[in-house]
């Protein structure tokens, strides 16, 4: 029997587990990097052995050169589909799927899968709620629709940006000045130039993350999780916890209507999805879309409260996508097989890690699950500003509500210094 293959467009992030789960099925994985190097930010764990190939393209090629460029490597590679690996490989993987006759969201919405702007008009173009906003590169601008506006405190984001990069709460002229300063021209974490800033308004109400998975238009809602910030001087918030609901829940079922009509609005009819999705006294409404992969979770850790994990089903729904189907049409709502608290760990000062005296307290928690994105020693740890910042995350998984609330109110009064050790930043 001959190998099976697929493609991943920058296999970065959380995408980067993609190939060892499809392994699971005998499809070998070949990478495709939408840019000639990989940016920065994913060097640390980018593992060219797990893949059979690399195809990396030229410099300064243009977006139809690099399509071209991927097509023509691909044409004597015969791969079953093309998925993208993170954020920066949505549109290619648009592209070239698209072009080959592959499972596809197509090109015509493509844009709008990145552009926050252009998101918001997709779906007010199909009469899906939407944020207000305004884009600009000039801070008067955004001054000025505030005004007219009357909003008391606005949003100030890049138009592609990933990770909370650069998120501004804004309710004077000289914050509106700080953040687009800030921003516009700015080179983004993924090697991105924002030529400009969008101000939105600010919605107040509960945030929740939602993941799906599609196959050829048909949804399925993969689990929710409340999404708690905290207030970050000079910045706009950070998270600080999330808390995996039941699939029975009342509002999951709410936010999965307002997301498949998003979905619908963005023609994404395949592969996985991520949203944040905020519930005001008006209902649900989009801030952050990724059609691709939620970022930074544990396998591990989600598979043990939920029996499953965004990844294990995005391969499955690619590699068997009638048995995928079958099963999911029979589960129904997912079910939360156990109570499960996501923590972001949060730093209010720096030094150059050297161990995690820590971490082994941590691990001693009756509901400790796993504990991923720690700031690698050697590394800086920074003040937390944004999800890049952040200095680790530990997943909390308990049957017992009780002690898993015990567990985090004993995780929460760690410090920073006793979980890691921390070096002066100017000690050699």
């Amino acid at each position: 029997m001959n190998k099976r293959h697929c493609a991943i467009v920058d296999a970065y992030s959380t995408g980067r587990y993609l190939p060892e789960e499809f392994s699971c099925y005998g499809i070998g994985t070949v990478h495709l990097m939408s840019a000639a190097e990989v940016p920065p930010v994913f060097c640390s764990h980018f593992d060219a052995t797990l893949y059979d190939e690399v195809i990396r393209p030229n410099e300064r090629m243009t977006e139809e050169e690099l399509v071209e460029y991927h097509l023509e490597a691909l044409r004597c590679r015969e791969v079953e589909f093309i998925i993208a690996g993170c954020e920066t490989g949505v549109e290619l993987a648009d592209s070239l799927s698209e072009r080959l006759g592959l499972p596809s969201n197509g090109t015509t919405r493509s844009a709008a899968r990145r552009d926050k702007s252009r998101l918001s008009e997709a779906l007010s173009s199909a009469g899906v709620r939407s944020i207000r906003q305004v884009v600009s590169n000039c801070a008067e601008d955004v001054t000025s629709w505030m005004r007219q506006s009357s909003f008391d405190e606005i949003v100030i984001k890049p138009l592609n940006s990933t990770g909370t990069e650069d998120v501004f709460f804004c309710s004077t002229d000289a914050d509106v000045q700080r953040a687009t300063s800030a921003i516009v021209g700015k080179t983004n974490r993924v090697g991105a130039l924002n030529r400009f800033a969008l101000g939105q308004e600010k919605i107040s109400g509960q945030q929740y993350t939602v993941n799906a998975v599609s196959v050829d238009g048909e949804t399925f809602i993969t689990e929710v999780w409340t999404y708690d910030t905290v207030p970050i001087k000079g910045a706009a918030s950070v998270c600080s916890l999330e808390r995996l609901l039941d699939g029975k829940d009342p509002v999951v079922e709410q936010l999965s209507d307002y997301l498949m009509r998003s979905l619908q609005a963005l023609e994404i009819v395949n592969g996985p999805a991520h949203a944040e999705i905020i519930v005001d006294h008006a209902g649900p409404v989009l801030v952050d879309f990724g059609a691709r992969l939620q970022g930074t979770m544990s396998r591990k850790a989600r598979t043990m409260a939920l029996g499953h994990n965004h990844m294990t089903l995005t391969a499955w729904r690619y590699a068997d996508p009638a048995g995928f189907l079958a099963y999911m049409r029979q589960r129904g709502p997912y079910s939360r097989r156990a109570h499960a608290l996501c923590v972001s760990l949060i730093s209010d000062v720096g030094g150059l890690v050297g161990g995690y005296p820590g971490l082994e307290t941590i691990r001693k928690l009756s509901s400790f699950a796993d504990a991923i994105a720690f700031v690698p020693v050697g590394q800086n740890l920074v003040p937390t500003t944004d999800l890049a910042s952040t200095p680790g995350i530990v997943y909390l998984v308990n049957n017992d509500l009780t002690q898993l609330e015990s567990d985090y109110r004993k995780l929460r009064a760690m410090r920073m210094d006793q979980v890691f050790d921390l070096a002066s930043l100017g000690q050699t």
